[in-house]
């Protein structure tokens, strides 16, 4: 491979890279959109009984987010530490399609790692899947 093909795939692939990152960027920015204003209407009309937290408890999860999308990553210098965003994900996608002998485990790998990933995300937000008590009570007795 020659020293231009090298520098042309490079390119290439940071610019897909971004295109992807772009797209996830707006499609969380459309998602929160109804989500912070439903959070602080709830924080205003809670307002007399406790401080504001809805509202900003989404204004953190819009920057964890941020963090782990990581836009503008292509910029960095190849000589910083490689970040724990949705580029090593993709990466690890790409290693997965591009070798098939070890593509099977590195997927499992994958998959491990994702499930980590939505059951630590669902601890910060106080979800563990299973029902409240008030949706309890309207079950039948089994």
């Amino acid at each position: 491979m020659t020293p231009s093909t090298s520098v042309r795939r490079k390119l290439v692939r940071d610019v897909l890279l971004l295109q992807v990152k772009l797209l996830l960027g707006a499609a969380r920015d459309l998602a929160l959109t109804p989500v912070t204003l439903t959070a602080a209407a709830v924080d205003f009309v809670l307002a007399g009984r406790q401080p504001p937290k809805f509202f900003y408890l989404v204004l953190r999860l819009g920057e964890r987010s941020e963090h782990w999308i990581d836009t503008w990553s292509a910029a960095r210098s190849e000589h910083e530490p490689p970040r724990e965003n949705v580029e090593a994900l993709l990466s690890r996608v790409e290693e997965v399609v591009r070798d098939p002998q070890s593509g099977a485990r590195r997927a499992r790998v994958l998959k491990r790692w994702a499930e980590r990933q939505m059951a630590r995300a669902r601890q910060r937000i106080g979800f563990d899947g299973s029902p409240r008590d008030d949706e309890r009570k309207d079950e039948p007795d089994r």
